[in-house]
């Protein structure tokens, strides 16, 4: 990083994507709000249905017990589009907030790279620090508003719709963004 330079270059520039390609993107309430938002679209269109990896947490809706996720397309995220021989994220404005912190995560209240990442590169942690802690604190806030959410719907409304799920999920997501 050069002496003029405020933030480093970020690695994803000279990147193929392999993260996008090869990771399932699970969602919260608040990711599918800005997707939707942002594609003027329903959340059917872009969402896939998972089976739920944790029991106490999964989404009790008549289709079973799931989690969401972005649908995939040919091998990667729905979102990931091909031009020139690069691959780059149609949604980059408002795509979900695990795809912004990759492949950062918060330990004990620190930044930190995972250990297990698609990165063919080291990022530097202190150049990126004042950019990703914002974030990661709001990403780790909207995914306790979203497990409260679906303890809620899990306890009033267990076996109804998916689409009823995703009108209480986004309703609520509105309800809290009036608040703020």
């Amino acid at each position: 990083m050069s002496i003029n330079q405020k933030t480093p270059k970020f690695p994803c520039i000279d990147c193929h994507t392999d993260c996008c390609k090869e990771y399932t993107i699970f969602v919260n309430a608040h990711d599918v709000h800005r997707l939707s938002n942002g594609l003027n679209s329903k959340p059917e269109t872009f969402l896939e249905l998972i089976g739920a990896k944790d029991y106490s947490l999964g989404i009790k809706v008549e289709e079973g017990l799931v989690d969401l996720a972005l649908k995939q397309n040919n091998g990667g995220c729905k979102f990931l589009e091909e031009t020139d021989d690069v691959f780059r994220c149609t949604v980059n404005d408002f795509k979900p907030g695990v795809c912004k912190s990759y492949p950062f995560e918060m330990k004990n209240g620190k930044l930190s790279q995972m250990s297990d990442i698609l990165c063919p590169t080291d990022w530097d942690l202190n150049g990126f620090k004042e950019m990703m802690m914002p974030h990661l604190k709001k990403d780790e806030l909207e995914w306790k508003f979203y497990d409260v959410l679906v303890r809620e719907w899990n306890s009033k409304h267990e076996g109804e719709s998916l689409s009823k799920f995703l009108k209480f999920m986004l309703n609520q997501v509105e309800l809290s963004l009036k608040v703020q």
